[in-house]
């Protein structure tokens, strides 16, 4: 079996580029067009990765958000498939690694014969980090055995992964507050349109929403999204308040 592991990103002073390529990163609109531009972007700085995928960590596992071609997207697959392969170590255990020969690996014997017969005889897989969090994982396959040996190859790879993971979080929570402060003002129209027509409060037309939200088992957002298109309050809901 031909395989590096590594725990973590040497201590080389990340490249101008690295920089540059971080701050545009940083100006991608969501999560899904931001992994994109990681995985194009990658050969940028390492010319090998032609064949990328970018996976996220999600609550059932893994998911490919982002992917250079169909060779990347099906050895992916094969490894969410099989509950084994590179991406997956990498997201369990931290760190990198690298495999010379997909051919001959031993450690999944499940997913390495059949990447195999893809066409993929190399790889270099490595995890995306943010402080505590693992979000995901790079790799980079290889068409040829003993791809990505170059010190360089893998010390850029790594120093852009940490770059990639960065813009990524940022993109995470800027969607997020993105989101928030939205579900906020379509709440509080949802709340005025309560307000006018029955003559109560903030709280109590807050309450109220609240409570559609709990008999009708939508979300409060969703609740307020229709009340704010509709200009109108379920009927049930208003019967009963009217009752009150």
């Amino acid at each position: 079996m031909n395989v590096t592991r590594g725990s973590s990103l040497s201590s080389l002073d990340p490249l101008p580029v690295f920089a540059r390529l971080a701050a545009e990163l940083h100006q991608e609109p969501d999560e899904a067009t931001a992994s994109q531009a990681i995985v194009t972007r990658l050969r940028e700085v390492v010319p090998e990765a032609r064949r990328v995928s970018l996976a996220v960590r999600e609550s059932r596992g893994l998911r490919t958000l982002a992917s250079s071609d169909r060779l990347a997207n099906e050895a992916d697959a094969l490894q969410y498939a099989l509950g084994e392969g590179p991406a997956i170590e990498v997201v369990d255990q931290g760190g990198w690694l690298r495999v010379g020969d997909v051919d001959s690996d031993a450690r999944w014997q499940g997913w390495a014969p059949r990447a195999a017969a893809l066409g993929v005889r190399s790889l270099l897989a490595v995890a995306l980090v943010d402080g505590e969090e693992t979000l995901g994982a790079l790799t980079v396959y290889g068409t040829d055995p003993g791809g990505f040996s170059e010190r360089d190859a893998v010390e850029h790879a790594l120093a852009y992964a940490a770059h990639a993971a960065t813009a990524l979080a940022c993109t995470r929570r800027a969607a997020t507050l993105e989101t928030a402060v939205s579900s906020r003002h379509v709440i509080g129209m949802a709340q005025g349109i309560a307000m006018e027509r029955y003559g109560i409060g903030a709280q109590q037309s807050f309450e109220l929403l609240r409570r559609l939200s709990s008999t009708t088992n939508v979300k409060l957002r969703d609740v307020a999204a229709q009340i704010v298109e509709t200009r109108t309050i379920p009927v049930e809901r208003d019967r009963e308040h009217s009752e009150d």
